[in-house]
């Protein structure tokens, strides 16, 4: 008879133990974590000495071959007119009409600027606008 007064508070602490384990767990959703990514740089300036476009990480340290393609958008008469370049260089195409085949100052806009990361991605840059070409100076007979 003493041995059943020892099994039964037994069996009601293991099954108390084992309740109170899977009520303990929660039937909520499962949570997700969103990551955003880290752009590998941040702004873009352009070169007027050689007509090129350079990329800046977070650091401001310059990187030049990033640069994959950017479209230059002016206005001429009312008209606006794009050309898309690939590279981060002017065509000489491009820089002759600019300075030899103008005869005023030109105001161009920089927009849709594609950086490309070391993972191969390839990264909007933001629009680089007011920027002025001048023509070449011609000497002037007085």
């Amino acid at each position: 008879m003493l041995k059943h007064l020892y099994q039964i508070p037994l069996f009601y602490i293991l099954f108390a133990l084992f309740t109170n384990q899977c009520l303990a767990q929660e039937n909520s959703e499962v949570k997700s974590i969103k990551v955003k990514k880290e752009s590998a740089f941040v702004k873009a300036a352009f070169d007027e000495t050689e007509y090129k476009v350079v990329a800046f990480d977070k650091y401001g340290n310059p990187h030049e071959e990033v640069i994959k393609s950017f479209v230059i958008s002016y206005s001429e008469n009312g008209n606006l007119y794009e050309n898309k370049i690939m590279g981060n260089k002017f065509s000489d195409k491009v820089i002759n009409y600019f300075t030899k085949k103008r005869k005023a100052a030109t105001k161009i806009c920089l927009t849709k600027i594609l950086a490309e990361d070391k993972e191969g991605h390839l990264e909007p840059l933001p629009d680089l606008c007011d920027i002025v070409l001048f023509p070449d100076c011609k000497k002037v007979k007085h």
